[in-house]
């Protein structure tokens, strides 16, 4: 049925209404199901503070993004809340989801209906399955009526389209991204090139190994041994119980032979010495903590993934290993490149927890991390299969060179979304026959995840971390 058939079964209110004109039984025949409302007509809410402490409820269509500069433009320098704060908000209102009503908080409220398309609103209503309808006309009184502030400070998602089909535009995009931010004076050091300290030795030693063909382990094990912190870091990743070696791994040998492999060792090691080059950011959404734990369980995916592919179709297990340990490299680099900006646009991601990195990145930088990960690390002269998976692990329709490193990398993100179960219909079946897995393959190794004892990712997550400066 079609929203446009629901007005039999909607109460008609009397213009400039408030909240208490809103009976119980009212409220209950304005009940629908979740799935009758389309973005363009949901209502979703941000809880906002101000410095000063005021709190404030932005309320705006679920296919846009709050603009916190438009909220921002009138003097008062709003930052979302936490989500434990809007967590113990539920609890204590007794709730599963916040309806964008007047009189439900302590907070006022502010209405952008500007993106609202078509005669009908939908709102939470603190069912998870069930939503309200509203005419939007009845919704705008009502809101009117409590006095709340009506602004335009939201944009369509559409507007902010990322780049993911055209990578040859990237460098100019870059280039242009920071010729514009250098204009507004966000980083005057920054002029016509992108300042980026040139490839470590250990890396540059790593890479000119990988070009070889027959290495052994042991010239591996020299090329690793000449940078110490980098060799404890492969000796403690090969002692970790992960791995469950027999005995005590002492040297880079016993790592590349008894435990870890040539390919694993060669492409961890990189990773562990890209990982030195851009420092973790102090600022972040909401402290961003788990930067190295999400960078971990993204390989340890992919890697487990390769492993239960046919044989003949696996791609290179330790390179696939490395897509996904850096999978998320671009944000380091965003963060050394445009440091005020940065901040900026960690404040935009935690007031739009619903939005997709790429299209805040799109909308703030004009370009995204992973296209300017791809062109630093093309610039790095790694191995374009990296380079490549970087820049289109969000495309489920890439099939060009070296897809299946893009695919598993989008594969892998889909089962580490939060609510990852429900997500999972979205997934292209041409996706797993690309990658030869089936989805009951898939939901296997993510169980096998799940059930890692948390003592040894912590061990794993706490040696990436001592690549910080």
């Amino acid at each position: 049925m079609s929203s446009g058939s629901m007005s039999q079964n909607t109460m008609q209110i009397k213009p400039n209404y408030s909240l208490a004109d809103l009976s119980s039984e009212d409220l209950l025949q304005r009940l629908v199901p979740r799935s009758l409302a389309t973005p363009n007509q949901l209502l979703r809410s941000t809880l906002l503070q101000a410095v000063d402490g005021f709190n404030l409820q932005a309320v705006y269509p679920a296919h846009c993004l709050l603009d916190l500069q438009k909220l921002n433009s009138g003097g008062t320098d709003w930052r979302a809340r936490s989500p434990d704060y809007r967590r113990s908000l539920l609890r204590d209102l007794k709730i599963q989801s916040l309806p964008a009503l007047p009189g439900i908080l302590s907070m006022p409220l502010c209405v952008d209906l500007s993106y609202v398309e078509g005669d009908w609103v939908f709102i939470e209503s603190g069912n998870p399955e069930k939503l309200l309808r509203f005419t939007k006309e009845e919704y705008q009184s009502l809101t009117e009526a409590a006095e709340a502030e009506q602004d335009k400070f939201s944009l369509p998602l559409t507007e902010t389209k990322p780049n993911l089909d055209h990578p040859h535009r990237d460098e100019s995009e870059i280039r242009s991204a920071v010729e514009a931010i250098t204009q507004q004076r966000v980083r005057a050091r920054l002029s016509e090139s992108i300042e980026i300290a040139p490839l470590p030795l250990s890396s540059q030693h790593l890479l000119s190994l990988k070009s070889k063909e027959d290495v052994s382990g042991t010239e591996l094990a020299n090329v690793i041994e000449m940078d110490p912190s980098l060799a404890s870091q492969v000796i403690s990743w090969a002692n970790s119980p992960y791995y469950g070696a027999p005995g005590s791994i002492r040297s880079i040998q016993d790592a590349v032979i008894r435990v870890l492999g040539f390919d694993l060792t060669m492409n961890l090691a990189l990773g562990l010495a890209l990982s030195k080059q851009i420092r973790l950011p102090k600022d972040g959404v909401h402290g961003h903590k788990h930067f190295w734990r999400d960078a971990l369980l993204r390989a340890l995916l992919v890697e487990k993934f390769v492993k239960k592919m046919p044989p003949l179709a696996r791609p290179y297990t330790g390179l696939a290993y490395l897509a996904g340990l850096l999978h998320n490299f671009g944000y380091l680099v965003l963060a050394e490149i445009f440091p005020p900006y940065f901040s900026l646009y960690c404040r935009n991601q935690e007031a739009n927890p619903h939005v997709p990195s790429m299209y805040l990145e799109r909308f703030l930088f004009g370009i995204t991390r992973e296209q300017i990960a791809s062109y630093l690390f093309t610039t790095w002269s790694l191995p374009n299969e990296m380079c490549i998976a970087i820049r289109q692990q969000h495309n489920p329709h890439y099939t060009g060179e070296h897809f299946k490193y893009a695919n598993l990398l989008y594969l892998a993100e889909q089962y580490l979304q939060p609510s990852w179960e429900q997500g999972l219909t979205r997934i292209p079946s041409a996706v797993y026959d690309r990658l030869q897995l089936t989805p009951e393959d898939a939901l296997e190794v993510r169980q096998e995840l799940e059930e890692l004892p948390s003592d040894q990712m912590e061990d794993l997550v706490r040696l990436l971390d001592t690549t910080k400066r």
